[in-house]
């Protein structure tokens, strides 16, 4: 066995490759010359240990007007360190294709297909910065699940007057602060051995779990205009003095939004109205032009053009309710990460907007580049994050609000007539609210074939022949109807016996089980309640044999029960299940038992009736 390949396996933990890249250098240098200028050089060494780690070979750098990259160069070697590839910066390609209309960035990359495994790949590179420096590189060392990494080092240098704030995550050690010989101030970490993080089902996201240093100018200058990120208060006033006198409206809107709301009893009424305005007038197009990538359009522009992005929609609405009286807060959120640092402000940790509406006795939240959702839904990428309100008093921060388990609600019905030969036709009906809701909202906005395309995949039946599939939604509920399926065998018969499934519905339920230690604790974000009723009209010339006991479970992660009902003439079968899965963290010891109770409803949801074919029929 070669020595690089041995030491791999050391490494690894003998465990056949626990993970598919060992981070072997990573190096990042910031050099901050001013407020608008700086450098900053990097140098990372991946060994690639297999084919899944193949996408960790290739090279990319996201660029802008102000981001510029100004040096390149890449090597690759194989396992004995022979050099088998060199990579020059002219052998970069450049692409400004984005799914967006209005963006200034650009990305420099380089495409590399290892042709063994394993192998190293280096790559060095330097980008210069200026005009936007409202945040340094972060320090992230971990970019992936089976990621490991042998050691990772950081260092930013800036002038002897600037305050850095500065904000680390899953890192014991603390950052290290010198001067250098020209008395500028020398911020530097280095982590050296962090294994490989595996996935987990239920656990937390990998930007909670990775290591993680985050570096902010308290004072900065942004694109002309300056701002403090001490606190989050300190960010919102900043932000409401980008936005401040770009609400104004064109004294033709004024005019309609007051024709459309002025008969209306309630601030709630005019709110809605408005919010049904703006579905029906705008579409959402992302812009990030300099400085636009933070301050939203001006209402007029989006009125004229008929677009805008988060930004510009948010300030659309909270100008449209401006001009009817009623105060609303233009508020920035990440859809991504569902906690903000609460002692450390960031562009960075946000990535959306959306609109508070402080009604009296109900705070509204309005989602204004999605018009399908109902007006103030708190849909699933913002329930529970944390937010801050953009005030003339400055930022502050709250959280969103979730709705309870037991609303999040799918109730289902199936009425099932089988004949002789196990062939079924059937209708069924769903009602879907909330986050269920959510997750079925498409169907509204599909036509028949993809419809018919998603039964196909969430029932469990047979050889299905599905006809008209009639989807309706309010703002309160999404109601699909199917008068007629078909399947040619949705019974299975083996000999004298007749075989039927008790419930069609949820598909794929069940968890495989996981014999490695848990490190994570078990993580359910959303809770829900299914109520599931099918009615089985059985077959002529059959009689019930065995069928399925009623059954109950009630544990700390939720609570199950099935029941079965034979009508007094032995022809037909009501069941009726339920199940309330409930939102929480629950202690990492349990993850075994949390596995055993969702195969548990997924048992009761697989089980059969048996029929045996009566002697006068044989």
């Amino acid at each position: 066995m070669r020595k690089g390949l041995f030491f791999l396996l050391l490494f690894c933990g003998g465990n056949g490759f626990a993970q598919n890249v060992i981070v072997e250098e990573s190096l990042t240098e910031t050099r901050c010359e001013s407020k608008t200028h700086m450098t900053t050089h990097y140098k990372e060494t991946k060994t690639i240990l297999n084919e899944q780690g193949a996408d960790h070979a290739h090279f990319l750098c996201s660029c802008n007007k102000q981001e510029r990259l100004t040096s390149f160069r890449g090597q690759v070697t194989d396992a004995s360190g022979k050099v088998i590839r060199k990579i020059k910066e002219s052998e970069l390609q450049r692409t400004e294709y984005s799914q967006y209309l209005a963006v200034d960035d650009y990305k420099m990359y380089f495409t590399y297909t290892p042709p063994v495994y394993p192998v190293t790949i280096t790559y060095e590179w330097t980008v210069d910065s200026h005009d936007d420096l409202i945040e340094f590189p972060p320090f992230c060392p971990q970019s992936d699940y089976k990621v490991a990494v042998k050691k990772a080092t950081y260092q930013l240098t800036v002038p002897k007057d600037m305050t850095v704030c500065r904000k680390t995550q899953n890192i014991q050690k603390d950052i290290s602060v010198t001067s250098d010989e020209k008395e500028r101030q020398v911020f530097s970490l280095e982590l050296t051995d962090l294994p490989a993080i595996q996935q987990e089902r239920f656990g937390r996201s990998l930007r909670e779990r990775i290591s993680l240093a985050f570096f902010v100018p308290q004072d900065f200058q942004y694109y002309k205009t300056e701002g403090s990120l001490d606190s989050w208060n300190s960010y919102g006033k900043w932000l409401y003095s980008l936005m401040d006198g770009r609400d104004a409206l064109p004294e033709t809107l004024k005019a309609e939004v007051h024709q459309m709301t002025d008969g209306l009893k309630t601030d709630r009424e005019k709110v809605e109205r408005l919010y049904q305005y703006l579905g029906k007038t705008t579409r959402y197009v992302a812009v990030f032009l300099g400085i636009g990538g933070l301050q939203p359009a001006l209402a007029k522009d989006v009125f004229k053009s008929g677009y805008g992005d988060c930004k510009g929609l948010s300030n659309f609405m909270h100008a449209l309710l401006k001009e009817v009286g009623i105060t609303s807060y233009y508020t920035t959120i990440s859809t991504k990460n569902r906690h903000l640092f609460h002692d450390f402000a960031s562009v960075g940790q946000m990535n959306h907007a959306i609109l508070q509406v402080p009604l009296p006795g109900d705070t509204l939240w309005l989602e204004c580049t999605n018009p399908l959702l109902p007006m103030g839904y708190v849909h699933e990428d913002i329930a529970g994050h944390d937010a801050v309100l953009i005030t003339p008093d400055g930022g502050k921060l709250v959280t969103l609000p979730c709705y309870a388990d037991s609303a999040n609600f799918m109730g289902s019905s199936m009425k099932i007539q089988i004949d002789n030969q196990g062939k079924a036709t059937m209708e069924m009906r769903q009602v879907a609210k909330l986050q269920q809701y959510e997750s079925v909202l498409p169907l509204l906005y599909m036509g028949q074939d993809d419809r018919k395309r998603v039964l196909q995949e969430t029932l469990s039946i047979p050889q299905m022949e599905i006809g008209e599939i009639e989807v309706k939604g309010n703002d309160k509920e999404l109601q699909i109807n199917v008068p007629s399926l078909k399947s040619q065998r949705y019974a299975t018969i083996s000999g004298q016996r007749m075989f039927i499934p008790v419930c069609p519905f949820h598909k794929g339920y069940g968890m495989s089980k996981d014999d490695r230690e848990r490190t994570e604790n078990i993580y359910v974000t959303t809770g829900y309640q299914d109520k599931d009723e099918i009615v089985i009209a059985l077959p002529e010339g059959y009689t019930i044999e065995a069928m399925p006991k009623d059954g109950m479970i009630d544990t700390s992660f939720g609570k199950y029960s099935y029941r079965l009902k034979v009508d007094k003439d032995g022809r037909q079968v009501t069941i009726r299940y339920r199940l309330l899965l409930k939102s929480g963290i629950y202690d990492k010891a349990q993850y075994h038992e949390f596995v055993t109770f969702i195969n548990q409803v997924a048992s009761g949801y697989a089980q059969k009736i048996v029929l045996k074919k009566n002697s006068k029929s044989t």
